[in-house]
This record gives C-alpha cells, structure tokens and sequence, in this order.
C-alpha cells in the first residue's frame, strides 16, 4: 500500500453518488458549502461553473470534472447569463440531507437506486452521445455526476490541511475519454440493474472518481515544494510510502534516509520543508493516527495496539494519546 491509499484508508475516505439531469435552458443550480467536499463529472452536455467569490465561469464539457475538496460553494447553469436566476426551491434527494442545492428551472436530482436515475439512461444518456436529430429538447440536455465526499476532518494532518479548495481535470485524451467513459458506464450498468450491493459498488466507484481527480492535483503540482509534491517525490514519497506501509519492521530516521538514498541531514531538511513536520514527528504522528483508527473500529487488545506503535506499556502510550488527541485510549474506544 502506498502512502495515498493509506491516508484515505485512515480518514476513511466515503463518498455518494448522484445525477444531475438539467433540461431545456435558463437553469441554474447552487451547491451550498459542505465541509467534506463535492465534485462532478460531465456525462452530457456543458455547462458553467463558477466559484464563491469569483466572477470568473469556467466551461465545462462531456469528460471534464471539477472538485471541491473542502466544499466551496459553488453555482452550474446551462449559460453564463443563467448565474443570476434566482432560486425558486431546494432541492431534497430520496431523503438524504448529503446534497444540498438550490435551483431554478428544469433540474432533476436523484440517487442511484431512484426511479429518474434509470429514467434518465434507458433514454439512452451517456458521455459524449450526441442528441437525435430533431429533437431540440434532448439537444439541450445537461448531465453531471455529482458526488459527496465524507471523511474525518478532525484528523490533524499535513495531507488534509493541503487539500487544495478546486480541482479541475479535463479529458485531454482518447485514453483519458476512454477510462472517464468505462467508469460512467460500470456506474450505470450497476445504478440501472437490479443486482444485490449496487448502492455500494455505486459509491465506490464514485470515491474512484475523486481518487484520480486527487493523481491529477498531484501530478500538477510535482514540482512544487508541498505535501502533494512530496508524495511523488523521487525521495521523500519513498519515504512516505515506507512509513505508511510500516509493519514489524519499525523505521527510525537513519534508515528512512538511507532508503531514500540521501544522507540523514539532507533528508531530513528536505522532508521538513515538504511536509512541513519532521521525519520523526511524522513518524510518531503516523502510528498514533493508526493506533486511534484501531482502537475505535477493531477489537485489538489496548496493549497490542500500544506495542504496534511503539510504545513499551499502556501508560506511555495512554499519555502519548492523551497528549497528541487530547482525550484518552478509553475514551477513543467508546467513540463510534
């Protein structure tokens, strides 16, 4: 496992998937500030996007996506003259409070395992496809996949505190049209059947989503000097892989940095201004977040737990939670 896959592993990365189908013109939709984020994906049609604060619209097309990681609030309408209708009602998905939007005109919000969604592709809706010819109403039919992310936000760490307020991918590519359109497609095929787990292969595949918006940020800002840039850095994303994936074998920072093929001062001055935390507190950091994942989601002994951190007896390693989380193993324990 890498030192992504770890991470999300460890806020316990979730996300909800649904579909925004907008006809006609003159519509127009905002996205209220969630803490955890939202992102969407043009299946068909564009639309326009513009952010809080900004005056600036950005077009969007079948196979772009956008996130908001943090939440942002946001405004889509069909054209750049829609931004200013006013809303006439909030829009309430199957029950779930997890999207919450205003909206002005033709806008229908469902979830996977709803009647619009299956009404929607059974009419043949899918990335790219053109409209009939003829039918002036399908040709201006818009459809996002939006989707809702969850994770803990209490977690104080150097990944989430980078996480960026915008991201935007387009498919530049055939290949990256290709892979857009494989995952729309298994999203649909599963969201449209009737098999048992569809809900949950659904919502996976929409964390997929996010995951390969999150390789893009990351691939964009490969040479920069961040937490992003580090965990693709020929050095310092090796050591974060090692740490991440640590096991029996515990590391210390003379190892790290012979692993990384740098000498100890070089590397450890490097990762301090990548990460912004040195390797050792990183380290320390790292298994007191894991240790705190176990002792509130398995049943692992407190002194097994204690031990796979580091730490020689409960008490050193109660008052190192104590000191690091401000509440107690116990405690922690008791958490849902």
């Amino acid at each position: 496992m890498d030192a992504l896959s770890d991470l999300l592993n460890s806020i316990r990365l979730s996300a909800k998937i649904y579909i925004c189908r907008a006809l006609g013109a003159h519509w127009n939709m905002q996205i209220i500030y969630r803490p955890q984020g939202i992102f969407h994906t043009v299946i068909q049609g564009h639309c326009y996007l513009r952010e809080s604060n900004s005056n600036d619209l950005v077009l969007l097309q079948a196979g772009d996506s956008v996130a908001f990681p943090t939440g942002g609030a946001h405004w889509i309408s069909d054209s750049p003259g829609s931004q200013t209708l006013d809303a006439e009602n909030v829009v309430k998905v199957s029950g779930d409070d997890g999207l919450l939007l205003l909206k002005a005109g033709a806008i229908i919000v469902s979830a996977p395992d709803s009647g619009p969604w299956g009404e929607t592709f059974q009419k043949g809706a899918s990335m790219g496809a053109s409209a009939e010819e003829g039918s002036p109403e399908d040709e201006q039919l818009t459809i996002l996949l939006s989707g809702t992310l969850f994770y803990d936000s209490s977690i104080k760490h150097p990944f989430l505190e980078s996480l960026p307020c915008f991201i935007q991918a387009r498919s530049k590519s055939n290949d990256d049209l290709r892979k857009h359109e494989t995952l729309t497609s298994l999203m649909v095929d599963e969201s449209y059947g009737s098999q048992p787990g569809k809900r949950l292969i659904v919502d996976h595949i929409a964390e997929v989503f996010f995951i390969r918006l999150l390789r893009e940020h990351i691939r964009k800002e490969k040479h920069s000097n961040g937490y992003m840039a580090a965990l693709s850095d020929s050095h310092i994303g090796v050591a974060l892989n090692l740490i991440h994936t640590e096991t029996d074998k515990k590391w210390t920072v003379e190892t790290l940095s012979r692993a990384s093929a740098m000498g100890r001062t070089a590397f450890t001055q490097k990762f301090v201004d990548m990460v912004g935390h040195t390797p050792k507190s990183y380290l320390t950091n790292t298994r007191l977040m894991k240790a705190k994942a176990k002792l509130q989601h398995t049943n692992d002994s407190m002194f097994s737990i204690a031990e796979t951190a580091g730490y020689a007896s409960e008490a050193a390693f109660g008052k190192a939670i104590k000191k690091h989380f401000n509440t107690t193993p116990g405690k922690l324990r008791k958490q849902p």
